[in-house]
């Protein structure tokens, strides 16, 4: 037996599989981008708006290099450029800014209580997600045959 007979196939995860996978990589690295902002501006310590934008972006910088080196390597298994993935998450950044509006006064007028300006950001994100995974499947990570 050859070598190449032993090697474990790499079966294409599903579609529905990447979405999954592309979701629970998402939520986890929105937590870890939730901590490390909150860690960096407690450590910068000064209370100002300026600086809770400055720990925020600090906060994004090296997850979103994680995010694109976990949707090249485990989610969609295909090399994309880093531009592409760069442009598209800017997009769906201000599509998801834009929706969460909307989501939070939708949430207020189907859930009485004020609970938009707490799910209002979350509603718009599982949207968001949808044509977020679409674009990084069939533009930024597109297998190249296509």
């Amino acid at each position: 037996m050859s070598s190449s007979d032993d090697a474990v196939p790499t079966k294409t995860p599903t579609a529905l599989r990447q979405y999954a996978l592309f979701l629970f990589n998402g939520g986890m690295l929105g937590l870890l981008t939730w901590a490390l902002q909150q860690g960096i501006y407690h450590l910068i310590d000064s209370g100002q708006q300026r600086d809770y934008a400055l720990a925020s972006a600090l906060a994004c910088a090296p997850v979103i290099l994680l995010n694109c080196s976990i949707q090249r390597r485990l989610i969609f298994r295909q090399h994309g450029p880093f531009r592409r993935f760069l442009l598209a998450n800017l997009f769906m950044m201000f599509f998801v800014s834009a929706l969460a509006p909307l989501c939070r006064s939708l949430v207020d007028l189907g859930w009485h209580g004020g609970h938009g300006e707490t799910l209002g950001f979350a509603v718009a994100s599982l949207i968001g997600s949808v044509p977020s995974f679409l674009i990084n499947k069939f533009w930024v990570f597109k297998p190249a045959n296509r």
